[in-house]
């Protein structure tokens, strides 16, 4: 049912020009073919179908709920993963970088779908100066030191 609010009808929209329709669903990972370990939550997706006289512009954002571990202390965090949409479809492809409009349908879900991976597929860090784990005794040095010898030999 969510997956058919994504699939706009783009002929009442090519025949306004100016119209604006809005878009805002939550959609479970699974429904958008969304398979990624880090996904926390449904995928927020709100957006403005803009009708032009010769296409649709779509704006807004994707949101993703994600939880991960710090890629240098392995510390849990959570935040949200946030894109900006800006996207052109077409009937007639006049713009190398927009998107075709097929069979009068605007198919939202491959263009959530997409930036919901790209997005989710961000490393992360606690802070930008994270000093991650001792390589030999394994300590957390963002909380403690340690004696270790690190030093890079030959």
């Amino acid at each position: 049912m969510v997956m058919r609010e994504l699939r706009v009808n783009a002929v009442e929209l090519l025949r306004q020009p100016g119209l604006v329709k809005a878009v805002a669903v939550a959609v479970p990972g699974k429904e958008l073919d969304v398979v990624h370990e880090g996904l926390a939550g449904d995928i927020s997706i709100d957006l403005e179908l803009h009708a032009l006289n010769d296409g649709v512009a779509v704006s807004g954002r994707v949101v993703a709920p994600w939880k991960a571990a710090c890629r240098r202390c392995l510390r849990d965090l959570s935040g949200e993963a946030v894109a900006d949409v800006h996207e052109l479809y077409q009937v007639e492809l006049l713009d190398e970088d927009a998107s075709p409009i097929v069979e009068n349908q605007i198919d939202l879900a491959p263009l959530a779908r997409q930036i919901a991976l790209l997005e989710l597929d961000t490393e992360h860090l606690c802070a930008e100066g994270c000093a991650g784990l001792c390589p030999v005794c394994g300590v957390d040095r963002n909380m403690t030191t340690c004696s270790c010898d690190v030093s890079v030999k030959d």
